[in-house]
């Protein structure tokens, strides 16, 4: 069924595996991996460009008239700005509504890229009122006000976004039986807008794989939680066809909250030490605000339960905007 879902090719696939040998040998783990979605695609990697690849197909169904493109995000959101830069060159108008978030030199980035390639940018101070406006564009479009708009939610998380990572488990599983890898015992993975997650989470059951996926919270409890990944989860098997979509419950999903710290995109220190640590022994990027976390997470997470010498799988979704050029 997923093979038969249109998708537009954006990215460069299969990402990349290797292992953080330095890492692991500095953290004290025996087999410590990572999955370079960072490298996912030419203008800019990270995890956005599995998940856009379904939505721009969705946003110009059988090569008719592309839908102006809308979305929205944080100031330095990932997401915004892999929408307005992969948009922009497939040949959409992207419309782009922001919040201020805390700024950080990556983020700052992000935010001139997104004023670079966008269309049309409309800014908020607060993320409530974001998602008050965003509702009001959408019931504008429904009345048939303005011109037609395809409507993609923050992260690019929806169950047909989130079928990118359903397919890249696939991919994982496929390098896990040419040797590339073992299979993980723990598949670790920022948590936003949860659509990531949830794709991973079903791509696990699909692939037969027995690695349990774990969320780093790094966003607000009301928007990152287990009820939100399991629903997720649920609209994506019914997306795909998939059967027994009853059976997926809040406490099957595992997050982890003890790196989020005093807010979303409020760097902490073990989220610091783990950028650098990440630089100065592999060579590879992270950010503050999701990967950053998401490494401390893990490492945390695996220190507590004694599970250094279980295989540990480091899925980095980020993808620097410095790459995005057109």
């Amino acid at each position: 069924m997923i093979e038969s879902i249109p998708h537009h090719s954006l990215g460069n696939f299969p990402t990349p595996v290797q292992r953080l040998s330095n890492l692991e040998r500095t953290l004290g783990f025996e087999s410590l991996w990572i999955k370079r979605d960072d490298l996912s695609g030419p203008l800019g990697g990270g995890n956005k460009v599995r998940k856009l690849e379904y939505m721009f197909a969705a946003a110009h169904p059988d090569g008719g008239e592309r839908k102006r493109l809308f979305t929205i995000g944080p100031t330095g959101s990932n997401h915004v700005r892999a929408t307005a830069v992969y948009g922009k060159a497939a040949g959409f108008q992207v419309e782009c509504l922001l919040f201020k978030q805390p700024p950080t030199e990556y983020s700052e980035t992000n935010y001139r890229v997104i004023y670079e390639h966008a269309a049309q940018v409309h800014e908020v101070k607060r993320m409530h009122t974001m998602f008050i406006r965003y509702a009001y564009e959408q019931m504008k479009t429904v009345l048939g006000f303005g011109e037609e708009r395809y409507f993609i939610p923050a992260g690019g998380s929806s169950p047909l976004g989130s079928v990118g990572y359903v397919k890249a488990v696939l991919e994982l599983k496929s390098q896990i039986e040419e040797g590339i890898l073992p299979e993980p015992r723990f598949i670790f993975v920022p948590v936003g807008t949860c659509g990531t997650m949830a794709g991973l989470e079903v791509g696990v059951r699909l692939a037969g794989l027995r690695s349990h996926v774990v969320g780093i919270r790094v966003a607000d409890l009301v928007v990152a939680n287990t009820w939100a990944i399991s629903r997720m989860v649920q609209r994506i098997l019914r997306l795909i066809g998939a059967v027994d979509t009853d059976n997926i419950n809040p406490s099957d999903i595992e997050l982890w909250h003890g790196d989020f710290g005093e807010g979303y995109a409020i760097p902490t220190e073990a989220d610091t030490r783990a950028i650098a640590m990440m630089a100065e022994h592999e060579g590879i990027t992270l950010e503050s605000t999701y990967t950053g976390k998401a490494l401390a997470g893990l490492i945390h997470y695996v220190t507590a339960r004694h599970c250094k010498g279980e295989p540990i799988l480091f899925w980095h979704t980020y993808g620097g905007a410095q790459q995005n050029t057109v």
